[in-house]
């Protein structure tokens, strides 16, 4: 009994770990992209929004989205992992009440591991809405604003009006966002294949 315990304490350590790791990753992405808007003001103030101004900004910008891709998987990876360890919880904290069902009123989580009390543990939904809500999500919208900055500035660099560099740049970011949260949703799909709910 005392090694369930112990297993369960250590499943939960790890669990926080991969918290703070994602945070840590997702908090030095946002930081970049701060980082990056306000240097291209500051370009954009000397050179007048002229030729200098483009450059900068067609350098910056796919540096900003090719961090944020790497961002985005890693934090997604995070997720998907912690994912498997509250199931991985859930069902030791099943075996524990099997060997003493006399604890049963002091466990205030669910012992069962199907996917949708996993999530209500967390406080989270398993509609497709719920792949907005997740660090991933957060990380895939910035993306696609960097990607459709980036089609409306290189437009705008070959003098297209603004009205096609505009629409070319919600187009890619609705774009963008639609490949980034399929994979999100497939990811999430492919860990609930791998770790099928166990009966009782």
């Amino acid at each position: 009994m005392r090694s369930i315990l112990s297993t369960l304490s250590a499943c939960k350590g790890k669990s926080t770990f991969l918290e703070r790791n994602r945070y840590r990753w997702s908090n030095l992405f946002v930081g970049a992209v701060s980082s990056g808007l306000i240097a291209l003001a500051f370009v954009g103030q000397l050179s007048h929004l002229g030729i200098t101004f483009y450059v900068f900004s067609l350098v910056v910008i796919p540096t900003l989205l090719f961090m944020g891709l790497i961002t985005f998987e890693r934090v997604l990876q995070s997720g998907s992992a912690d994912f498997m360890y509250a199931i991985g919880i859930n069902r030791i904290r099943h075996l524990y009440l099997e060997y003493a069902p006399q604890m049963q009123p002091y466990i205030i989580l669910t012992p069962h591991d199907e996917r949708e009390e996993t999530l209500a543990r967390e406080a989270m939904h398993t509609s497709w809405w719920q792949v907005f809500l997740t660090t991933a999500g957060m990380i895939a919208v910035i993306n696609s604003v960097l990607a459709g900055s980036f089609i409306g500035l290189l437009l705008a660099a070959f003098i297209f009006p603004l009205w096609a560099c505009t629409s070319a740049g919600v187009v890619t970011f609705f774009v963008s966002v639609s490949i980034h949260q399929r994979y999100q949703w497939r990811q999430w799909t492919r860990v609930k294949r791998l770790f099928p709910s166990q009966p009782g």
